[in-house]
């Protein structure tokens, strides 16, 4: 390892370092990604990448895309999303609390 790199590891008594090794000890929350709501989503309504995309109006290759994070619908999708999310009833509550809270709270207000 060069010089360059060794001089910024943590050291002792540093906070970061400390706070790094805790970390693995703590119970850590996985962060929800909109990748796995589309997933989840699509799982939950056994469809297809390639059924899933046409109920949207988009392509297979832009759902395939969503799902392994290298892009994120762009707000109409989004918008249509929420709508199927809506319309499955708790399920779909269920997974709008989950990774889409603003929205549900949105709602209520």
């Amino acid at each position: 390892m060069s010089q360059h790199y060794t001089q910024n590891l943590p050291q002792a008594g540093d906070k970061w370092r400390d706070t790094c090794l805790i970390l693995p000890t703590m119970e850590l929350r996985k962060p929800l990604k909109i990748s796995d709501l589309i997933r989840e989503l699509r799982q939950q309504l056994d469809l297809s990448q390639e059924k899933f995309a046409a109920k949207l109006g988009v392509s297979l290759r832009t759902v395939n895309r969503w799902e392994n994070g290298n892009t994120v619908p762009s707000p109409m999708a989004l918008k249509l999303i929420e709508e199927m999310l809506q319309n499955m009833g708790e399920p779909g509550k269920k997974l709008l609390r989950q990774y889409l809270p603003q929205v549900e709270q949105g709602e209520d207000s």
